[in-house]
């Protein structure tokens, strides 16, 4: 039987987990406005990628756009990596 104390404990941590997300996330925003407010000339370039099932959405803007784009689709492909290895690691345990 699981101990009240340790239940609420292990189910904190995701939230926690998340949280902490979000707050790294508003703190990387304050950052890059704060940077755009201060330096003022500098070229903006962006890049993203949508998943809408199978069917991957690529868009990029600006001098840079296709740096943005690699960059994002790496960082897609070890997300689904980690998701994937994470996902058969809790299956098989």
């Amino acid at each position: 039987m699981v101990e009240p104390e340790e239940q609420e404990a292990t189910s904190s941590l995701p939230f926690k987990l998340v949280m902490i997300g979000f707050l790294l996330m508003f703190v990387g925003v304050m950052v890059l406005l704060a940077s755009a407010l201060l330096s003022g000339n500098g070229t903006v370039s962006g890049g993203a990628i949508i998943f809408v099932g199978p069917i991957p959405i690529v868009l990029g803007a600006g001098p840079h756009a296709l740096l943005a784009v690699v960059v994002a689709a790496v960082l897609t492909i070890m997300g689904f990596v980690v998701f994937f290895g994470l996902r058969s690691r809790v299956s098989k345990g």
